[in-house]
């Protein structure tokens, strides 16, 4: 089975992702990976383990200001462009990574590779930290921002299955909310409440934006507006305490040597989030593995993606997820 790495996504492409396929390599060397991206350059940054690599040779990327529906015509050389036609047609190929621009991702997914039978819409799916320690996932993260319950429904399903193929059984599963009794919320919540209350899962409840963090539950479902507006805010709060951190230390010579005592605890505060960092956003629901990295990825997050990608692959990730549509009778549009 082979894994497609778009080497131009992200903001430290190609450099970092090539040095991330690198150490996936190294400590799995029966990859089978195809790289799309400047041949001298990834060649040069695998040295020995060049010879592993079939590499497509480009030097044109995707960036945010192209349109997500019509970079394909527009950038039809761009390594995105190149990775995707290959993934349609290539039936050995079964993943692609990419750090690239998310709309472009995702109409990709859609437009190139299309959706699992019964699917009604593909979703990504997002890790945070939690206070036990254990990392939660957010779905969907921003993919679909109008929403029907029935699709709610389906991204539950998806969640679920996802993570009893990374070992997590019987998997708890909340809505997120504006608050923890049943009857609360919108329409939307409403009517998706009652129907992940008879669906059979692991369902823990609505889930309030502040008790996300606590671990209260694996995966939390959400529509797409909801999911990424929560996700942003949560990731910018992050951003903002790291920085009164810094700022506290580094006030002055007295707080500089203070910090020296601490240093140990203070990496321990980092953990977990270096470790979500790391993981990547699946996009689920369509007939290929599509494993969206963030943009501002390094290499650790790139060989963690590919290492998981082919953890996915020979989990029968997909098939799984398939499997479960089907017995519950989902419908496509």
């Amino acid at each position: 089975m082979k894994i497609l790495l778009d080497c131009l996504g992200g903001d430290y492409a190609p450099n970092e992702c090539v040095e991330g396929l690198r150490l996936a390599l190294k400590e799995d060397p029966t990859l089978t990976i195809v790289a799309f991206g400047p041949k001298e350059t990834i060649q040069s940054g695998l040295g020995e383990l060049a010879g592993k690599v079939e590499v497509v040779d480009t030097d044109i990327a995707v960036s945010n200001s192209d349109h997500p529906a019509t970079f394909f015509k527009e950038k039809p050389n761009s390594s995105l462009a190149l990775a995707y036609e290959r993934l349609r047609k290539d039936e050995d190929a079964a993943a692609l990574v990419s750090a690239g621009p998310t709309g472009a991702i995702l109409s990709g997914g859609l437009l190139r590779v299309g959706r699992l039978p019964g699917v009604s819409r593909p979703a990504l799916m997002a890790t945070l930290p939690t206070r036990t320690g254990q990392l939660v996932r957010v779905m969907d993260a921003g993919a679909n921002m109008d929403c029907k319950s029935e699709y709610l429904l389906q991204f539950a399903f998806m969640a679920a299955t996802y993570l009893e193929s990374i070992g997590i059984e019987n998997p708890r599963i909340g809505l997120l909310n504006v608050g923890n009794e049943e009857g609360k919320g919108n329409e939307l919540t409403k009517e998706a409440y009652a129907l992940l209350k008879d669906s059979g899962l692991n369902f823990v409840g609505s889930i309030e934006g502040d008790h996300v963090l606590k671990g209260e539950a694996d995966a939390i479902i959400a529509d797409g507006f909801a999911g990424n507006v929560f996700l942003k805010g949560t990731e910018e709060a992050c951003y903002y305490i790291s920085d009164l951190f810094k700022e506290a230390i580094f006030k002055n010579l007295f707080t500089k040597i203070g910090a020296l005592f601490q240093v140990k605890g203070l990496k321990n505060v980092k953990k977990p989030f270096d470790y979500a960092k790391k993981a990547c956003a699946p996009l689920l629901g369509i007939k290929k593995l599509v494993m969206k990295c963030h943009g501002k990825s390094k290499a650790e997050t790139f060989k963690e993606t590919i290492l998981e990608t082919r953890r996915l692959l020979q989990a029968d990730m997909l098939g799984k997820l398939q499997k479960k549509i089907a017995e519950k009778g989902a419908k496509p549009e």
